[in-house]
Order: C-alpha cells, then structure tokens, then sequence
C-alpha cells in the first residue's frame, strides 16, 4: 500500500507544474488562492508557509496538472486579483525530488544537484528562490535612432478630453505653427519653430494653465501610464450602466470614456481606461448583482488614439 501511495506521488510530481505566487492579502487561506487558480487549471495542491517572504509579503505554492502551456497559466494568474492586489505568479524552478521507497537501503550517498527545492526553501533553508523572468531583449547601438529635441517640449494634459484640442487651445493662446505628438498616457510633445518660441511657450501662463508639468523632451522618455480600450463581456441587463462600467474599470485604473451605448447590443461594452498596469489586460471575475453570481470577462483590445481636430480658418 505504501509503495503505490509512493508511486502515485511520484507519479504525481512527474505530470504537474509548481507555482510561486504572491502579492495576496494576509488573511488569504489556501482553499482561497485554490478556488481563485483553478478558473486557469486543475489545481492538486496548495502550500502558505508561515513566514513570509524578505519583502514582507506572504507567498505559496500552487501545484496544476495537465498543464499544456505553462507561459500562458503564469500569465493568466498575473491577470488576477485578490481584493485590492495583483497577483504576482511565476514558475517554481526547485521541485523535490522523488521520495525514496523504505526498505531500499543504500550506503550510497544521495547526490545534490547544489539546487534546493521548492519546499525546502519554504521550510526556512538559507538557499533563496529566485522568481524566474524572461531574459530582456538588448537593442544595441545600431538600432537606436537620434533625434535633435532641441525645440520640443513634452507635457501632461490636465484633462483627458483636452488632448484631441490641442491645437484649437494653442491657437487661441497665440501659438499656430506648433506640431503636436501623442505620447501615450496624458503625454503629448510639441514642436516649436526656434528656441525663442519655444521659451515663450514653456513660460506661457495661459498654456501652462492646461498642463500638470512642461518639460524639455527627453530621448528615453516613455509613459508610465497607458490608455486602453477594454471589452467588457457578462454584464446582465439589469446591470448594464455606466455606474457598472466605471466601478469595473476601476479594477485597473481610471475610466476615461465608455463606448456610445447601442439599443441592439447588449453582448459586450467597450470602456476606455488609464492604467498603470504593465501585463495586458485579460481577465475572469465574478460581480454579484441583487443576490446573484455573473461571471465578467475583459479583453484589451489596443491603445487608445486620437484625432486632433484643426483650426477653422475665420472667414
């Protein structure tokens, strides 16, 4: 009996892939981090240690079977939430090793690999585990492109709804012959004729009225923030609001504008939002309406643009 619960462990061990996750409230139980996995697979074991992490932070182990893309489960995890937290998922790189039938002696020494595993690790030895990244890509020298910024400037609109005015407001400011760039986020670049214009503009009060910050252009500068449009789908009929749909959006960020309801369609929404989060949004949660469980499913779709509207010409 001993030797097939043996076998079945090892067995066990051998089809399934092991998860490190993180970033979970503390009154978070492993029944709790099971029901929330198991959407994204089939889930066999879930370990909290008691101690927590060298950030301070709790963390544990899932185990899936059948695992057939183990990128795509570790990132499906990074789309959930617990609460207020993001999930943080990555592939546990130790696993343990087979446990040794009884009654097998061998004066052979056991050989080590120099690895600990994953549950020793958890059960307090000094080998840290290191979350596994994708190796970033180098783009060397020849791929980088000068640009003289000499005469731009870069700033945060105040307003979301400002940023396809840009020339319009500009115009009535005094500034006409200045080209406008979206950055991404609420950033957007200018760039000026010569650096005297450029100097009149960055001191402009009227101007500096419509921006949180204006600032000399920088070659790295990059948004932290990004705009998003997002497919909602599962919203019940008796929900179907902007209320719904600005509460969910906030999951991620800010709503900025929602799609243009349409009579004939009630399958999907599609929101606008300003978020922070790196991952691309795709995601299964559930909303509870008037008592009753729906499951909600979100789908980035791509960033958000814009069309500048011109200046009309006064006949």
């Amino acid at each position: 009996m001993a030797t097939n619960f043996r076998s079945n462990a090892d067995h066990t061990r051998l089809i399934s892939k092991s998860i490190f996750v993180t970033n979970f409230p503390d009154n978070t139980s492993a029944k709790d981090l099971w029901k929330l996995c198991q959407d994204y697979g089939t889930v066999v074991d879930v370990y909290i240690p008691n101690r927590k992490s060298k950030a301070g932070k709790r963390f544990a182990c899932v185990r899936f079977i059948k695992v057939e893309n183990i990128d795509r489960l570790v990132g499906n995890l990074c789309t959930l939430w617990i609460g207020r937290m993001h999930l943080h998922a990555n592939v546990v790189r130790f696993e343990r090793p087979p446990i040794q039938a009884s009654g097998s002696a061998s004066s052979a020494r056991p050989i080590h690999s120099g690895a600990s595993s994953f549950a020793t690790v958890l059960k307090g030895n000094k080998t840290p585990v290191n979350a596994s990244e994708a190796p970033a890509m180098v783009i060397d020298d020849s791929c980088v492109v000068t640009r003289d910024l000499e005469f731009f400037v870069i700033g945060e609109v105040k307003e979301f709804s400002s940023i396809p005015n840009l020339y319009v407001l500009l115009s009535n400011e005094g500034f006409q012959n200045v080209k406008v760039v979206y950055l991404g986020g609420l950033w957007v670049m200018f760039e000026l004729e010569s650096l005297k214009s450029k100097a009149k503009f960055m001191q402009h009060v009227g101007v500096a009225s419509w921006f949180t910050c204006l600032c000399n252009a920088q070659s790295d500068f990059v948004s932290r923030e990004r705009i998003v449009w997002v497919d909602i789908e599962g919203v019940p009929l008796h929900a179907w609001s902007r209320a719904t749909f600005t509460k969910i959006g906030s999951k991620w960020g800010e709503v900025m504008e929602l799609e243009e309801s349409k009579d004939d369609l009630f399958a999907r929404k599609r929101i606008c939002i300003k978020t922070k989060q790196e991952d691309n949004i795709l995601e299964k949660f559930k909303i509870i309406v008037k008592g009753k469980i729906f499951v909600i499913r979100a789908k980035e779709l791509f960033a958000w643009s814009t069309m500048f509207n011109e200046v009309k010409e006064v006949e």
